[in-house]
């Protein structure tokens, strides 16, 4: 990974721990539960920053998961794209999902269970990268392929900046509270902050800070409706 990527992501991880500093004060001995949480290095600080009472973490990989478990966090070995979470409805304060979502074909799933084991009026942090972002936009100008969605790369989803945000409002299940982006791809870190508040749109990766409402949860039902219209599925 290059030195430029490298930043990219720790400014992406900078970005989650002060958004969750900004609400640990509407949440009580919270319990934060980090989807991907792989060896858990993240989701010490972003349990710190929240001042978590409670650590929770879902991670399919065996290593990086006993890495997880070695720094205190409750792991559940689960397959997103076809497991279930292990824990009650309404009972985590916050979620943290960073660098998962474009890895999955069946996001309705996961994206369903956080709903579910967060309280009412808990919240929810999600980011992805933007296939949106001005280097995105330059490679595809160019007749190249962007970054955000190699053939040959990890990604199998691509969510431009204002189509991710729309995805975690859909059907009013949470109340979008800030949406916005980190880094500035390929400026250094030090000069990738103006712009991106700037040209929020632009930006390399796409942070949403979100709050659970009363509404039920669309996802699943999105994807009986696809099985039923005859439609092109996203999972299996």
């Amino acid at each position: 990974m290059s030195d430029l990527c490298t930043q990219v992501l720790v400014e992406v991880g900078d970005t989650i721990e002060c958004l969750l500093r900004g609400i640990a004060g509407e949440h009580a001995e919270p319990t934060l539960l980090d989807v991907g949480c792989w060896n858990g290095e993240l989701s010490k600080r972003c349990g710190a920053a929240l001042g978590a009472n409670r650590m929770l973490g879902v991670e399919v990989y065996e290593g990086p998961a006993a890495e997880a478990e070695a720094k205190g966090l409750e792991v559940a070995r689960v397959d997103l794209e076809s497991g279930r979470f292990p824990w009650e409805d309404g009972s985590v304060d916050v979620v943290v999902c960073n660098q998962v979502l474009e890895h999955l074909k069946n996001i309705w799933l996961p994206m369903t269970e956080m709903h579910r084991v967060l309280r009412p009026g808990g919240h929810a942090v999600l980011s992805v990268p933007n296939l949106a972002s001005l280097h995105n936009r330059v490679l595809l100008a160019l007749g190249r392929q962007p970054t955000s969605v190699r053939v040959l790369g990890p990604h199998v989803r691509g969510y431009a900046f204002r189509e991710f945000r729309d995805l975690v409002a859909l059907g009013g299940a949470y109340e979008v509270q800030r949406a916005l982006t980190a880094g500035f791809y390929p400026l250094p870190a030090a000069w990738s902050r103006p712009f991106s508040s700037l040209w929020t749109s632009a930006g390399h990766t796409t942070v949403v800070l979100a709050r659970k409402t009363a509404a039920a949860p669309p996802w699943l039902d999105y994807i009986e409706g696809e099985v039923e219209g005859g439609m092109q599925t996203f999972y299996g």
